[in-house]
């Protein structure tokens, strides 16, 4: 993948008015980037109406898995003529990104599917699998209704990450097995 690949990777998702609704065209397009790869388990997982999870699973499922996680929904831009660049833009100035996501979350969730992507178009052999987890609601604090409704959804997960770009990192290593 080309370096302008994954920038318009980002931009297509900054592009994607996804405040606090309208999840489900995030979650097509990021699936549509995995369709190619029949190796990759692509699975929506409905929350709500226009508000639909994503899961893609890559690599061996006989060894551990990796689950990273992200959410799809940003904050409403508010006044969108009091923005310098337009916050559903993507615009770049000065070799910055600017655009609602840009930080939080969708560059954070861009790293992800582009890593998985690489895994995928270079034939990497993964001792176990990754988890990509996109998710909705974060920004509306729906995050404990809809990971009752990802309940359903196997995870067997050695580990999982839980990556946010203004910031930190929250690792989630169960003490079993």
């Amino acid at each position: 993948m080309t370096p302008q690949q994954k920038i318009e990777i980002l931009q297509t998702l900054i592009h994607i008015k996804s405040v606090n609704a309208h999840e489900t065209d995030v979650a097509d397009y990021l699936a549509s980037l995995f369709a190619p790869y029949p190796q990759a388990q692509i699975e929506k997982v409905p929350f709500a109406p226009g508000r639909d999870n994503l899961v893609v699973t890559i690599g061996n499922p006989a060894g551990p898995q990796l689950g990273l996680s992200g959410h799809m929904d940003v904050v409403a831009a508010g006044d969108e003529t009091a923005w310098t660049h337009p916050p559903f833009g993507g615009e770049i100035v000065d070799g910055r990104l600017f655009g609602r996501g840009a930080s939080d979350m969708k560059s954070g969730l861009a790293a992800i599917v582009i890593t998985m992507l690489e895994f995928l178009e270079q034939g990497t052999s993964l001792a176990g699998s990754l988890r990509l987890l996109a998710t909705v609601g974060e920004e509306t604090a729906n995050m404990e209704q809809q990971r009752s409704r990802m309940r359903g959804t196997p995870i067997t997960w050695r580990a999982w990450s839980l990556r946010s770009p203004v910031g930190w990192t929250r690792w989630f290593i169960p003490l079993v097995g």
